[in-house]
This record gives C-alpha cells, structure tokens and sequence, in this order.
C-alpha cells in the first residue's frame, strides 16, 4: 500500500476529522456519517479508500421492467476504479436492511477486485467469515437473509448515514464512523496536521493526569495551544 496510506490507516477516523477542520472547507456537521452506521468488525482497524458507489434493494422481488444491474457489470465498475477502493452501497429499501449484498461470497470477490471494505446502511451478514478475508464493515447491523438483493444503480451519488458521497471521493472509516476527505486537501499536509493535533492533545491530556498542581489558568492556556483562535473565539462568545 501507499505509504501516505498505510500513515492514514494508523489515524483514528475522529483525527481525521479534526485535521480536515482545521482547513475551513465544509461545514463542521457536514462530511461524516451519522450514528446509524457503526463498524461490525473493529478488530480490523481502519481503512481508507476511494468510494465506489451503488443502490440495492432487497425487500421485493424485482419485477418486468424494474431497474437492476447485472452482478458481472458492478464487478466490472469495481474492478475498473481507482485503487485501493471502498464501496459505499445506499440501501433503498423503506426501512433498510432487510436483505443484504454483503457476505463472504461477495467480501471475496470485492476484496480480490480491491475494494477493501463496504459502508452502507443497510444490513451485513457472514460475519466471522468476512473478518477472516479482512473486508471491512460498516453497517446498520448484522442481518440472516439476502432476501431479493440486487444492484439497481451504480457509479452516481449516494446519502449512507447522513453523509453524501460521489464517486471517486477518498474515504476514511474505523469503529466511529466514515469521513470524506476532500478532494482538494494535499494528503502530506492532512498527515502533518494530524500529527501536529495529536501532540497538542496528548498536552493537555497529559497536563490533566500528571500535573501535580492543577489549575484551570494553565488548562486553558494549553487548550488555546491546542486549538488555536478558534477556542479564543468561542470562549469568549460564551
């Protein structure tokens, strides 16, 4: 893997997050998923991606006429996308979740195509079989049956999870949830934002375990160091 990769793996996704603010793109309540998507198998750590997209329905069966795409085209979509890959699957059904297009048949087959892992709010099942492969996934929850899952749209925009995401954006997901990192972020400089942030935390962290006289005058001069003007400005608006 990418070296730049492998850095973003060791990040937890909530880090992730924190460096991406500190470049003023997008609203802070913007560019994650919400707590309706959780990670099923977090012994597998995070993982990062570049999405491809779909939308399955699997209550109904399909009928004459109805919008489906063949299994061997969404492969062939999957195989064909930049590397390493993330699938960001929208469930339509109306409650999702009722069937499900993640098991380890199709962990197998997406994880030899490289696509790493699935985040999708709809259900997943397989599980112990699927964290032997090392397929990520994130996930409403586990589920029995399939049901009369298929594909009906693939390659455009997709909501999973609050979170809006297009073809082609870079993912980050572990047990908290799914962030896009936008496009227009120079990776080195997010890793080295990351670092700087996690250092300035461990600061106060440790000022708060450690310090042998505790006093709020230092705590917040080490939380001013820790986020800037920014906690100026809102400590002094409160």
């Amino acid at each position: 893997m990418d070296p730049v990769f492998d850095a973003l793996r060791r990040l937890r996704t909530p880090t992730v997050y924190d460096a991406v603010e500190r470049f003023g793109l997008r609203p802070r309540e913007e560019g994650y998923t919400d707590q309706t998507i959780r990670s099923i198998l977090p012994s597998l750590g995070a993982f990062v991606g570049y999405a491809v997209t779909g939308r399955i329905m699997a209550e109904h069966p399909s009928a004459p006429g109805d919008r489906q795409v063949a299994w061997p085209d969404v492969w062939t979509y999957v195989d064909g996308s930049r590397k390493p890959s993330i699938m960001v699957c929208q469930d339509l059904d109306q409650p999702a979740g009722r069937g499900c297009a993640w098991g380890d048949v199709s962990a197998s087959i997406f994880h030899r195509l490289g696509c790493s892992a699935v985040v999708t709010n709809g259900a997943v099942r397989d599980i112990r079989e699927v964290e032997a492969i090392g397929f990520g996934l994130f996930a409403s929850g586990p589920i029995v049956g399939h049901a009369n899952v298929r594909f009906v749209e693939i390659g455009g925009p997709v909501k999973v999870g609050g979170l809006l995401v297009r073809p082609g954006d870079l993912i980050h997901a572990d047990e908290h949830g799914a962030v896009v990192i936008p496009e227009e972020i120079d990776l080195p400089t997010l890793l080295r934002i990351a670092e700087e942030f996690l250092a300035s935390e461990r600061r106060v962290i440790e000022y708060t375990r450690e310090a042998a006289v505790f006093s709020i005058a230092e705590l917040n001069r080490r939380m001013e160091g820790h986020h800037g003007a920014d906690y100026e400005l809102r400590s002094a608006n409160h």
